[in-house]
């Protein structure tokens, strides 16, 4: 058989295309339909989080944002208002300083050599 056959043969069979029966062309459309109504209703996506909230999730949740911003906010206020009692507790308690030599005899280590 060469290429001249086979290509008769599908030219043969593309001109004798069977048409499906009216019968099976109903039940093809009716089963289509009984399966778009069976079907779900569209869900829309869920929306992304945005940029606070991501934030937020990094650092614990909202309860635990809402807790260190309360501190810090606290912590400014008490360091620009210094209430009048915090003065007085500072005045006493730094009466005297020491001074404290971390490393002791790194100087010898830093001298440059002559």
């Amino acid at each position: 058989m060469t290429d001249d056959d086979l290509d008769g043969l599908f030219a043969a069979a593309r001109a004798e295309a069977p048409r499906p029966s009216a019968a099976l062309s109903a039940r093809v459309i009716s089963d289509a339909e009984a399966a778009l109504q069976a079907a779900p209703a569209a869900r829309r996506a869920p929306e992304r989080p945005g940029l606070l909230a991501s934030l937020a999730a990094i650092f614990g949740g909202g309860g635990a944002l809402a807790g260190m911003v309360t501190a810090t906010l606290a912590g400014f206020w008490i360091g620009f208002a210094q209430p009048v009692e915090l003065g007085v507790m500072s005045a006493v308690l730094n009466t005297d300083t020491a001074e404290i030599d971390m490393m002791p005899g790194i100087d010898a280590l830093l001298d440059e050599a002559p």
